[in-house]
């Protein structure tokens, strides 16, 4: 396939590369040999040798108009396949010139700015791909791949430049060598390229766009001369650097082999209204908007872009994205299942089936305009906090002799693989993950009975504007391998409360030790206190509970609308959401052995969903209880 004819010949031009540069001074006088010159002093410029043939009276037209007479007149050492085309043709180049000229550009922030030469498609993709550096000649028997000046690799035989054949070849001039075509090359756009040649795409073509960072090459920029001490140069050569590139993928590159699902402007405003208000931040927030609609945007395309030599089986059964993780907590994620079948938005499968496709230099473009990429699969994802992760829990603490003071004692442990306890075999291996959970445990104080346990878990990456399903996994005693007694195999009742940061921050000067001013107030926790969800059968009312004697996994919050975001797809954001669980336990139930004011957590799972009816028709399914990705 063409597409890849260039990837696999820059193997050669790599290999060559060393050996051509060696050689190159002395095939290059060699060239003077036959042609009547003692030296490259003798030998008309490229500029003198188009202005001498006929033939190219069209293509020097063209020349002139973009400025590329000081190009090809320039003692840079260049190769010039100078190509025969009719003045339609150079008129429709030069009209393109001058619309690109003039036209101003709308950028993702709303500036406007004219397009600069070294982006304007008059040049990169007529005059540069005509062009390469330093004089190149061929032998009777010849083939190598040839860098051109945009970037493109091109297969150069010793009678055509990747099929269109010399009607003259070896000609030599003082800054290079020229060669005359039939026609002009057809011009093959990369990746990058594709999606700002596609009208439908424009908005795609602009978010790349506010990250382009240009960075002038000297080693590889044609030189005019020195003026006043300073090169001056005739086509200045830069090279593109792009945050998205090193998040995303190198989609530039001519040496890559990259797919792209591009989605259209259309599904892009589409998709942006629907995400924004996943982003929706506190007032304290530095720069709060743009990063929220930055965050937007980097939804819509995250999940897009795939490296095709990473791909197994020809990507028949399954594909993975860039974004791809290969580790079992990351299960499921970035990955999309029979892409070339049916496509079927309920399974995701299929998400190639129909669209329309774009071969380029560099891989494939596909134009999505109905949202095929789940965000279910790339941002917004089922996650879970393991209680032994320090980063993600806090302890709340109480007052002794007018001093802040630990609540609780918190102890990590491991647990067995599995147990027989009454009759039943109880695997914890399957559903404890990573074999860990904190035995959380009240800590007393001279003059201070403390008889309840109490823990803060923070939930990271959490949306704004969806519905979470908050579940807790709770083990009994005999999980540790340490021994027990059957005393200690009790169940323990607690209470949930929820607290979600505050979209402005309070100033109150509280003294209250378990007081955070961006969260809604410790110290009012009854108006956050939940309730059992329905359908939850561990415990009734405000209380849950455990059974005691096997791994609960217990839903403390269901359908619950968040209003505030705690993520971002291109830095950090604090936890927007956290849970207080405490144990409610009295004392005789703990004296007469009925309960334990004890709490072994294994983690927290918290699942989103787009629609409250999807949370609340949701019920967690043991079987996957290992597939949420910790954070």
């Amino acid at each position: 396939m063409k597409t890849f004819k260039y990837i696999s010949s820059l193997a050669l031009a790599l290999a060559g590369a060393t050996l051509a540069l060696m050689s190159c001074a002395d095939e290059w006088d060699n060239h003077y040999n036959g042609h009547g010159f003692d030296s490259a002093a003798d030998a008309p410029s490229l500029l003198e040798l188009v202005k001498a043939d006929k033939d190219l009276s069209e293509f020097l037209r063209v020349a002139e108009h973009v400025g590329y007479d000081k190009v090809l007149s320039s003692p840079q050492s260049l190769t010039l396949w100078a190509p025969i085309i009719t003045s339609a043709q150079a008129d429709s180049i030069i009209n393109l010139y001058d619309e690109q000229k003039r036209t101003l550009v709308t950028m993702p922030d709303g500036s406007q700015r004219n397009t600069k030469d070294k982006d304007n498609t008059a040049i990169t993709q007529f005059m540069q791909n005509h062009m390469a550096l330093y004089g190149r000649s061929v032998s009777s028997v010849y083939e190598d791949s040839i860098r051109m000046m945009n970037g493109k690799y091109m297969v150069l035989s010793s009678n055509s430049l990747n099929g269109v054949p010399f009607l003259a070849k070896n000609i030599v001039a003082s800054n290079g060598v020229m060669y005359k075509l039939g026609s002009k090359e057809t011009f093959f756009p990369n990746v990058r390229e594709a999606m700002a040649l596609n009208s439908n795409t424009d908005s795609l073509a602009a978010y790349y766009r506010m990250f382009d960072v240009y960075e002038l090459d000297e080693s590889s920029s044609v030189q005019m001369g020195v003026v006043d001490g300073e090169v001056v140069y005739a086509d200045s050569v830069t090279n593109l650097s792009n945050l998205l590139y090193d998040r995303l993928g190198f989609i530039q590159r001519e040496d890559s082999a990259y797919m792209f699902i591009a989605p259209t402007t259309e599904l892009w405003k589409r998709e942006y209204e629907k995400y924004s208000k996943y982003f929706n931040y506190v007032n304290k927030m530095e720069n709060r908007d743009s990063v929220a609609a930055l965050n937007a945007d980097m939804a819509i395309i995250r999940g897009r872009v795939f490296n095709l030599n990473q791909q197994h089986n020809n990507y028949e059964d399954s594909l993975i994205n860039t974004s791809y993780i290969n580790n079992s907590a990351y299960y499921g994620l970035n990955v999309f299942q029979n892409p070339k079948a049916a496509w079927n938005p309920e399974t995701n499968e299929g998400i190639l089936n129909g669209l329309e496709k774009t071969v380029c230099s560099n891989g494939l473009v596909y134009i999505d305009n109905e949202g095929r990429i789940d965000p279910k699969l790339t941002f917004m994802q089922d996650r879970y906090i393991l209680g032994t992760n320090m980063r993600h829990r806090g302890t709340p603490r109480i007052m002794v002799n007018s001093e802040p003071q630990a609540q609780v004692s918190i102890i990590n442990r491991t647990s067995r693989d599995s147990i027989e306890y009454n009759g039943q075999i109880i695997n914890f291996k399957d559903v404890l993950q990573e074999g860990n959970y904190v035995e959380i445990a009240p800590e007393n104080y001279q003059n201070v009975v403390n008889r309840n346990s109490s823990i803060y878990f923070y939930l990271p990456n959490t949306l704004s504007g969806v519905y979470y399903n908050v579940y807790v996994v709770m083990v009994p005693a005999f999980a540790n391998n340490d021994g027990y007694s059957e005393d200690q195999v009790r169940p323990t009742r607690f209470n949930v409360y929820r607290h979600e940061r505050e979209m402005n921050v309070r100033s109150d000067g509280t003294t209250d030790p378990n007081e955070d001013l961006e969260f809604a107030r410790p110290n009012l926790d009854n108006r956050h206190i939940l309730s059992l969800p329905e359908g939850e059968t561990h415990g009734s009312g405000t209380n849950f509970e455990t059974t005691g004697n096997q791994v609960d996994v217990i839903c403390i919050d269901k359908a619950f609308h968040t209003s505030v975001s705690g993520m971002n797809a291109i830095g950090t954001v604090d936890p927007a959401l956290r849970y207080r669980l405490t144990t409610a336990v009295r004392a005789s139930e703990i004296n007469n052995n009925l309960m334990t004011n004890i709490m072994r957590i294994n983690r927290i799972i918290y699942i989103a969903f787009e629609t409250e009816e999807e949370a609340k028709a949701y019920q967690l399914d043991l079987s996957n209880i290992n597939e949420y990705r910790e954070q």
